[in-house]
């Protein structure tokens, strides 16, 4: 499946990224992704699940790894979100919308491979969870 990453499924909200991280945020992780993940509040865009990624720069300090790790993760989250049904169909408004923000928690930059293999782990613990 090679739908497109559209840019209504990015996750951009400042109030639902810290949302994920309080009360109404709960988690998923195969390491090296631990994924956050919660209800938005309020429907943006036509997407049932909008994602954003993130890689702390406290371990990896230059700009050009933590960019090539979060395209990785993308690329894995583009090629597997299928498996959660997040379609790009825009004529289809879902009744409810997720959050999720892909946190990267290794320590040194893994093959894509690898990232793929846990990515599609952590979609399925979160259908699990929903």
């Amino acid at each position: 499946m090679s739908d497109k990453f559209h840019t209504n499924e990015r996750l951009k909200s400042r109030k639902e990224i810290g949302r994920l991280f309080g009360k109404a945020g709960r988690s998923a992780s195969a390491y090296p992704i631990r994924l956050a993940f919660g209800e938005t509040e309020e429907m943006r865009g036509t997407f049932p699940f909008q994602a954003a990624f993130v890689v702390p720069k406290r371990r990896f300090k230059k700009a050009v790894d933590r960019n090539r790790i979060k395209r990785l993760m993308r690329e894995a989250y583009r090629l597997n979100k299928h498996l959660i049904g997040a379609h790009t169909e825009p004529e289809v408004i879902p009744e409810r919308q997720f959050a999720l923000m892909f946190i990267y928690t290794g320590k040194e930059e893994m093959e894509f491979g690898y990232l793929d293999k846990k990515m599609k782990k952590v979609l399925g613990q979160l259908m699990d969870k929903l």
